[in-house]
């Protein structure tokens, strides 16, 4: 009995805590914004929804903007539904995409797709994200050797009429310095918060400054 306690005790030390918007609101900000460099896209799958939202200073003190650092969301406003997703470009080879073609090696690579919905007061249209293997930055060892599809991520495509993912409407926070910017980044933060930003840095290769963000944190099944 005692063995069978130790081992459910143990087992339950390992399962990801809940976290609710109240933990990330009252949460350091530059913790908040620090991504987990190591956190593959494999581990972003499943279904989120958004907790609350993030304005750097820097960015708002350059487009006077009052509001900064973490701010409340409305509950439900906006979920989203991420799938890794082998990319297709090897045509079924059993080699796997190019992934240096000047040495002629090859691996099997994830592209990121996402779906995100909006609550009815926000849009009732659904935007897409794309993320394709090569928008991380990735190391080749060898034939099927490297490191791929980890840390943060550059989206290749935000399909929606407002590309900044309707940021205005859902925060409250209406200025034309986040309308006509698009989302740019993804990757899940030292929390296992997953981030949706945009940034002038490049945020691939290194920590830089986020304008403005979507933290999601994951549904509990």
């Amino acid at each position: 009995m005692r063995k069978f306690l130790a081992l459910l005790l143990a087992a339950l030390m390992v399962l990801p805590c809940l976290v609710s918007a109240e933990d990330i609101l009252s949460a350091d900000p530059e913790e908040v914004m620090t991504f987990d460099r190591e956190s593959p896209v494999t581990d972003w799958e499943g279904e989120w929804v958004l907790a609350a939202a993030y304005i750097g200073e820097d960015f708002a003190d350059e487009n006077d903007i009052e509001t900064t650092g973490l701010i409340a969301v409305p509950e439900g406003a906006v979920t989203m539904t991420v799938t890794a997703v082998m990319d297709g470009s090897a045509t079924g080879s059993d080699a796997g995409v190019m992934v240096d073609q000047a040495a002629y090696i090859h691996a099997h690579v994830y592209d990121m797709e996402a779906t995100v919905k909006f609550a009815a007061d926000i849009t009732d249209e659904e935007a897409g994200l794309k993320l394709p293997w090569d928008g991380w930055q990735y190391t080749v060892r060898g034939e099927n050797d490297g490191d791929f599809n980890k840390g943060v991520g550059k989206l290749s495509k935000v399909a929606a009429d407002d590309k900044s993912l309707y940021f205005g409407k859902v925060t409250g926070v209406e200025n034309e310095a986040i309308s006509d910017e698009n989302m740019k980044y993804v990757g899940m933060n030292t929390a296992g918060q997953l981030i949706v930003c945009y940034s002038d840095d490049n945020m691939v290769k290194k920590e830089g400054d986020v304008a403005f963000a979507y933290i999601f944190v994951r549904v509990a099944e």
